[in-house]
């Protein structure tokens, strides 16, 4: 795999290509997918064999903040209070992306996405279910350690492939049927977060989805709900924010820091 003869400008698209692949595995709020930064050469992609009936505990609570605390002090709109109140402050617990964790994960499929500077290309290998999702020939034995062969890969070096449409064939390659919309949000996590954290969440989660909606996936009118939905959210919550902010509690709060 290895090509000592490749261009220069290959290591610079490399480059990019897991830079965007780093700001990818920052994002958390997918329903058939999550995605784990492993290192700055590795991510992992775990596809969700059954996302509606796969617990999604990733959420543990922990301090809660000042404006939990001063919640009935808080001068604001009823409907403000209420956003702020229905959010708790919790923190992510860390996912095992380790090889042996990988293989003993019975609720996801796990992919291995790689940029490995000596091959001067991104590879994408399967960490679990090789036997269901591996077609082999009569003859031809299991290699666990073969990459996945992905039109998107094949094509890295002559056209402008992203980390997302890697992504979308590979949810649509490791479910059957297909997910309508491959990039669908699971909106009870934006829910469980904090009033701010959620405006960080919803505001980078919206970049990512206009950049996939402006790939044109067959998926991208659907898409375009989504992503009026999310702004809603963003907006709302924003302004429930900008509210606290202008509240006395918050110059208390602050003053007293």
């Amino acid at each position: 795999m290895a090509d000592d003869n490749a261009a220069p400008g290959e290591m610079t698209r490399l480059n990019q290509f897991m830079a965007d692949c780093m700001s990818v595995g920052a994002l958390r709020g997918f329903k058939h997918f999550s995605v784990y930064i492993r290192s700055r050469e590795e991510i992992v992609l775990r596809v969700l064999k059954d996302p509606d009936n796969t617990p999604r505990s990733d959420l543990v609570p922990v301090c809660s903040s000042a404006i939990y605390d001063r919640i009935d002090r808080v001068h604001a709109s009823d409907e403000t209070k209420h956003v702020i109140s229905n959010a708790r402050n919790r923190m992510e617990r860390p996912f095992d992306v380790s090889d042996a964790s990988l293989e003993a994960d019975t609720e996801g499929i796990n992919f291995l996405i790689a940029g490995y500077q000596r091959y001067r290309c991104p590879y994408v290998w399967l960490r679990t279910d090789h036997t269901s999702l591996v077609q082999l020939r009569p003859d031809e034995a299991l290699d666990c350690d073969a990459p996945v062969e992905l039109n998107t890969v094949n094509c890295w070096r002559n056209y402008d492939i992203r980390p997302w449409d890697v992504i979308v064939e590979i949810v649509c390659y490791a479910l059957d049927p297909w997910p309508e919309n491959p990039f669908a949000l699971d909106y009870a996590y934006f829910e469980k977060l904090t009033v701010e954290e959620r405006v960080v969440a919803t505001g980078a989660m919206l970049e990512f989805l206009r950049r996939a909606y402006l790939r044109r996936y067959f998926c991208s009118e659907i898409l375009l709900e989504d992503i009026k939905r999310l702004q809603h959210q963003h907006f709302h919550c924003l302004n429930a924010l900008r509210e606290y902010q202008q509240s006395t509690v918050f110059r208390e709060t602050v003053s007293n820091t």
